[in-house]
């Protein structure tokens, strides 16, 4: 057997449950460096190492993972947009499709200057701005997803795509508080 045929495929949930532990690993230790408090992220690392070597035997390394990919077309599931980005979205979303039984605004990201001088975004909601300036780099990826698209009256901004309203929807029916419901995976 070759090294290559050993190799397991590419998961992207996997890969976004191993970060959110990272993540999680990571807060701990700030807080606990923040206050005082004893910290230990080498066994907490140890720890989820061992975990996901355990999850790895009890799963069966001859069976091949299933190969899963960003489908071309309707929702994306919200633990597969990555942090930063997913921090955004979900504001955009707020602000422009709302929730419940708030009616949606017609909302719009303009270019602008971030405070950091740097190329970004301001969301705009009835001519007033919300939030303050995301940069290119967090608004980036929503676009690369399809979450984001050009709008329609005007190419300089941008709009939640048909895709964007399905993937707020779909969390919004496993019930939409963030980042509560980043489900389980």
């Amino acid at each position: 057997m070759t090294r290559q045929s050993e190799r397991v495929s590419p998961d992207p949930y996997r890969k976004a449950r191993f970060r959110e532990i990272a993540r999680g690993i990571v807060a701990k230790d700030r807080y606990n460096r923040k206050y005082g408090i004893a910290v230990d992220t080498a066994g907490a690392i140890a720890g989820a190492l061992e975990r996901a070597y355990r999850d790895g035997v009890q799963g069966g390394q001859n069976a091949p993972a299933p190969r899963l990919e960003h489908p071309n077309s309707g929702p994306i599931e919200w633990v597969l947009i990555p942090p930063r980005p997913r921090d955004a979205f979900w504001s955009i979303c707020l602000f422009t499709l709302s929730r419940g039984d708030r009616p949606a605004s017609a909302g719009q990201l303009v270019p602008c200057v971030t405070e950091r001088g740097t190329a970004g975004w301001k969301l705009i909601v009835h001519g007033q701005s919300y939030e303050k300036a995301m940069g290119d780099r967090t608004i980036n990826p929503l676009i690369r997803l399809g979450l984001l698209e050009v709008a329609p009256d005007d190419p300089e901004h941008r709009v939640v795509s048909k895709r964007g309203e399905e993937t707020w929807s779909l969390f919004l029916q496993r019930g939409g508080q963030y980042p509560e419901d980043l489900t389980d995976l």
